[in-house]
C-alpha cells in the first residue's frame, strides 16, 4: 500500500513538472525584451502616425507577436507596416488568422478585431533575435476637451517579457511642443516625463519595468493646435482625474476582495458618522442623503460669498482658494472692474504671445475686508499698463499661493462672522464655531441650490425673478467649479436673454461660455501645481481608468 501511495506521489510530482515546463515554454517565448521604444507623430486633426521600435532577443517558440489596442471608442487603426532587421518590410494581409502555422505567418502583418478592440500581429519569422519596427496610424487619439486637446493613452502594458527600457517620444508635425502649448503626466513605472528642448514631450523608464508595470501617458494642448479634434464630452480636468485616480494591481485587488466586508462596512459607518453634525445647542442632525435634498433656486446668504465658503467648510465640502478667487473675478468682470481677456504679449525673447490676462480698470471694488485684500493681492502684480499677465501669476505661483492661503482663511473668518450676525452659525462652549438649527436648515437650502445648478438646463424656468439672477448664479457656479457647465445651461434655456446677459460682461454668447474656462485657467495659474505639473519630473507610479489603448501583447 505505501509502494503503490509512493509511486502515485512520484508520477503526480513528474506530471506536475512537465506542466509546469511546457507553461513556461508556452508563455516565455524569447529570452528578453531589451527596449521597446515609441515615436508618436501627432497630426492637426488629432490623428497620429506611431512608429514602435521593439528589441527582442532569444525567441524560441510562438507564431507571432502582437500589440493590443483596446477601449477604442471612437478611434480608429489602420495603415499597419512592419518591418524586421534586415530592413524587410512584412506583406499587411487585410484579415488575420491566428491559426496559421509559424510558416504561413512569416514575413507577413495585419490588424484583428476582436471584441475589445484591435490586435495589431505580425509573424514572428525566424527563431533567434529580432528588431521588429512596426508603424500604424491611430485615428482620433487627440481629443478636444472643451478647455484644451489631449489624451490619455495606454503605450505598454503587460507583455510577453517586461521590456528592460522603455520610452515614447510625442511630437507634432510642423510645430514645437513647449512648456507654453503641452503638458505631460506619466504613470505606472518608474521614470521620467518632460517636455524636451527639442520641441518633443518625452516620457522614459529609469529602471527595467516590472511585469505588472504599464505605461500610460497624459498629454495636454492648446486647443489651436488641434483645430479639427473630435469633441470629447467631458473637460480635461475630469480625464486629468481619471488619470489620477489610483489603478490598484490585480494582487491588491484579490485583497480588497478578501477584506471587501470589512471594508464595505468601514464606508458605512464612515458614511453614518460623516452625515451626522453636532450643532451649536449640542444637539445632533444628519444631512439628508443627496437624491433627498430639495432643489432650491434661491440665492443663498444674500449672494455672500464669505457666509457660503464657511458653510461648505462647515458641511466639512471645502472650496479650493482658486476656485474662490474666481468667484470674485466674475463677479468684478460683470461690475467693470475688471476685464479677463486674451492679449498679446510680448516675451522676453521678443515673441508675441497670446495670452489670457486680467485688465484692472479705473474703478475699485469697495466692498468687506476680505474682498478689498484679494484686489490689492493680484493688482499689485500687474505690470505698469495695469494688466496681470497669466505667465506672471505662473512665475510668481509659489508666493502668490501662500499669500491666496492666507487671504482664504480671512475668508473663512468673515464668512463665520456673517453666520453668526444671520443667527446661522454660533461658537460652543469650546469655541468651537457650529451651526445653529436655523443654520443647518440654511445650509442644506444651499445644497438644494448647488443641485439646481448642476441640473439648471433640465429645471423649470417659470420663477419670473430667475433670469434676474444669472448673475449670481454664476458667482456662486465658478465658487462651486461647475461655472462653464452652468454658462452652457444657461444658453440653452434661453438663448436671447443669454445674449443680452453676455453684453453685461463684455462678451458675446460664445466668448462667454469662454470667460468662464478663461476665469478657472487664470485661477489655476495661482497654483504651485499650474506651474509645474507636466512640465516635467518623476513618473506616478500609478494611473487610474479612462485611458484609450492597451499596450499589451508580445509573443503566443
Amino acid at each position: 500500500m505505501k509502494l503503490k501511495l509512493k509511486r502515485l506521489f512520484v508520477f503526480f510530482t513528474l506530471l506536475a513538472v512537465l506542466f509546469i515546463l511546457n507553461t513556461v515554454e508556452t508563455l516565455a517565448a524569447e529570452d528578453a525584451i531589451p527596449s521597446i521604444n515609441v515615436d508618436v507623430m501627432l497630426q492637426n486633426n488629432g490623428s497620429a502616425v506611431i512608429t514602435e521600435t521593439w528589441d527582442v532577443r532569444g525567441v524560441s517558440s510562438g507564431t507571432e507577436y502582437y500589440k493590443a489596442l483596446y477601449n477604442m471608442k471612437g478611434m480608429g487603426v489602420h495603415s499597419l507596416q512592419v518591418t524586421d532587421e534586415s530592413g524587410k518590410q512584412y506583406k499587411t494581409l487585410d484579415t488575420w488568422d491566428t491559426k496559421r502555422s509559424r510558416e504561413e505567418k512569416s514575413g507577413t502583418c495585419g490588424i484583428l478585431k476582436t471584441s475589445r478592440g484591435y490586435e495589431l500581429c505580425w509573424g514572428i519569422g525566424n527563431y533567434g533575435d529580432h528588431q521588429y519596427t512596426i508603424q500604424y496610424t491611430l485615428e482620433g487619439l487627440v481629443k478636444d476637451y472643451g478647455d484644451y486637446a489631449g489624451f490619455y493613452h495606454q503605450f505598454l502594458s503587460e507583455l510577453s517579457s517586461a521590456p528592460g527600457l522603455a520610452s515614447v517620444r510625442i511630437q507634432l508635425a510642423d510645430t514645437r511642443l513647449s512648456a507654453d502649448n503641452a503638458r505631460i503626466w506619466a504613470y505606472g513605472f518608474t521614470g521620467e516625463a518632460a517636455v524636451g528642448n527639442d520641441g518633443s514631450l518625452t516620457a522614459i523608464s529609469t529602471e527595467a519595468m516590472k511585469s505588472n508595470e504599464y505605461v500610460n501617458v497624459l498629454c495636454r494642448f492648446d486647443r489651436s493646435l488641434f483645430p479639427s479634434a473630435s469633441a470629447a464630452g467631458m473637460s480635461f480636468e475630469e480625464l486629468k482625474n481619471s488619470a489620477d485616480n489610483n489603478n490598484q494591481h490585480m494582487g491588491i485587488t484579490i485583497i480588497l476582495v478578501v477584506l471587501a466586508a470589512f471594508i464595505l462596512m468601514t464606508i458605512l459607518l464612515i458614511t453614518f458618522f460623516y452625515s451626522r453634525y453636532k450643532l451649536a445647542d449640542k444637539t445632533t442632525v444628519r444631512l439628508p442623503a443627496k437624491k433627498r435634498i430639495e432643489i432650491n433656486w434661491s440665492i443663498p446668504f444674500g449672494g455672500s460669498i464669505p457666509a457660503a465658503y464657511s458653510t461648505m467648510i462647515l458641511l466639512r465640502k471645502g472650496i479650493s482658494y482658486d476656485n474662490l478667487m474666481g468667484a470674485y473675478l466674475i463677479r468684478w468682470q460683470e461690475a467693470g472692474y475688471i476685464r479677463m481677456e486674451k492679449r498679446d504679449h510680448k516675451q522676453e525673447d521678443e515673441k508675441i504671445k497670446n495670452e489670457e490676462a486680467i485688465v484692472f480698470g479705473p474703478d475699485k471694488p469697495d466692498g468687506t475686508e476680505a474682498e478689498n485684500m484679494l484686489y490689492f493681492l493680484l493688482s499689485g502684480y500687474a505690470d505698469t499698463n495695469h494688466i496681470l499677465w497669466t505667465s506672471d501669476l505662473e512665475k510668481q505661483a509659489k508666493i502668490i499661493s501662500e499669500k491666496l492661503t492666507a487671504w482664504a482663511e480671512n475668508v473663512k473668518t468673515e464668512g463665520n462672522n456673517e453666520l453668526i450676525r444671520l443667527n446661522a452659525a454660533a461658537a460652543d462652549t469650546k469655541g468651537t464655531i457650529r451651526f445653529t438649527s436655523s443654520g443647518f436648515e440654511q445650509a442644506v437650502r444651499m445644497l438644494g441650490f448647488q443641485k439646481y445648478l448642476l441640473d439648471m438646463q433640465n429645471q423649470s424656468t417659470g420663477q419670473a425673478s430667475e433670469k434676474s439672477l444669472w448673475g449670481d448664479y454664476l458667482v456662486f457656479a465658478t465658487l462651486f467649479h461647475i461655472g462653464e457647465e452652468v454658462a452652457k445651461s444657461m444658453k440653452n434655456l434661453d438663448p436671447e436673454h443669454f445674449n443680452s446677459f453676455s453684453g453685461m460682461y463684455g462678451c458675446t454668447p460664445y466668448s462667454m461660455i469662454y470667460l468662464m474656462t478663461m476665469t478657472s485657467h487664470i485661477s489655476n495659474a495661482a497654483t504651485p501645481k499650474a506651474n509645474i505639473d507636466g512640465t516635467g519630473g518623476m513618473a506616478g507610479s500609478v494611473g487610474g481608468g479612462g485611458f484609450s489603448g492597451g499596450g499589451g501583447g508580445g509573443s503566443r
